[in-house]
């Protein structure tokens, strides 16, 4: 049996899946991708049994193809062959035997029918979006997911499709990321799902900053995001992730506002000798400006002034350094905005003027 496969169409596909393979190998076969031959090409599948690839590339192939063969070392022999290259392979046994030019590969395989598939679910409602849309949505909130927390259902990104409204969601606890977009074409019925971070990381990876289209499907337990030439689909984090309307603050009386790239690079100087394990900053607003202050358990401290407007009465409040510069960081805008109502109260975080995205911060005992 034989395939053969333009080297640069097949280097794309693999580069796109290879993330949903398994890398520490519970099962030998879930680092391999699944190599099929079908009507219209070749099919690929990669999966660690939460989330799944499947692909599709231009190539001849024999009826009947269907084996296994580690997803990486394919995609580095294939890496290596010369630009627009056509790749010749073939199954010799339990090998698969890779030629271009004057190098051969042989490689171990799999049978196909011992791969493990993702049981996918009937889904029940598409919506179409720019690529471009649903990457700044992630983009925006996806670092405010939690890491090894308990309430695993803070460990990946709550997708709303409400209205005509797509809205992504994040929170650790202790900050909160939203931000929301329109919809062409609302879907008859509102959606939501927490998808796990693996496969927010996945889409992060693979969608491009233009207005291709690709398609979100909802169905019970699992989302899938279709590319066209490329399926993810991905169980979903079972769970009720909390009231995040709740926890935004309204009618904040005291305003600061600054320029972003002024303020982030104060907080990463003072970051110098911030306390390593608590990372704690002291952000000092009044009349004159915005300072902002830190110190160590060695006694050794920072001190950074900045120009800013701000209204309302003096206040003093801590903050975690960490999470004002990751805000930062995802705001796009030349100037920020954050309204406080005192030292013990959260903080909201927002361009200046004010879009659609909106970053909540709890303040920090220093």
């Amino acid at each position: 049996m034989e395939l053969t496969f333009n080297r640069d169409s097949m280097t794309d596909a693999l580069q796109r899946i290879v993330g949903a393979a398994e890398k520490r190998l519970t099962m030998p076969i879930l680092g391999n991708v699944r190599i099929r031959s079908v009507d219209d090409g070749i099919q690929l599948d990669t999966t660690d049994l939460e989330l799944a690839w499947l692909a599709r590339t231009p190539g001849e192939a024999s009826v009947g193809v269907d084996c296994s063969v580690s997803v990486r070392k394919l995609l580095d022999v294939v890496r290596a062959a010369p630009a627009e290259a056509m790749v010749h392979a073939r199954i010799d046994g339990e090998r698969l035997v890779v030629g271009f030019g004057a190098s051969r590969f042989s490689l171990a395989t799999l049978p196909g029918g011992d791969f493990p598939e993702l049981e996918s679910a009937e889904i029940e409602h598409w919506l179409t979006v720019p690529q471009r849309l649903l990457r700044r949505l992630i983009e925006a909130t996806m670092f405010s997911m939690a890491q090894q927390d308990v309430r695993y259902y803070l460990q990946g990104l709550l997708l709303v499709a409400q209205g005509a409204t797509l809205r992504s969601v994040a929170t650790d606890g202790h900050r909160l990321a939203l931000t929301e977009a329109d919809l062409e074409k609302p879907l008859p019925t509102d959606q939501e799902c927490i998808i796990p971070r693996k496969t927010i990381q996945e889409l992060r990876r693979n969608l491009l900053d233009d207005e291709t289209p690709v398609q979100v499907g909802f169905a019970p337990g699992q989302v899938a995001f279709d590319f066209g030439t490329a399926k993810l689909t991905s169980k979903v984090i079972e769970g009720r992730f909390p009231d995040y309307e709740r926890v935004i603050p309204k009618d904040q009386p005291c305003i600061l506002i600054a320029e972003r790239e002024d303020l982030r690079q104060a907080l990463n100087r003072v970051a110098i000798v911030a306390n390593d394990k608590f990372r704690g900053v002291r952000l000092m607003a009044g009349p004159e400006g915005c300072r902002v202050v830190t110190h160590n358990a060695e006694r050794e401290e920072a001190e950074e002034a900045l120009p800013a407007r701000y209204e309302g009465d003096e206040i003093e409040i801590g903050f975690n350094l960490t999470y004002l510069v990751d805000v930062l960081g995802a705001i796009a805008a030349d100037q920020i905005r954050i309204e406080l109502r005192d030292g013990n109260s959260s903080a909201l975080v927002m361009a200046e003027p004010p879009d659609r995205a909106r970053y909540v911060v709890m303040p920090m005992r220093l």
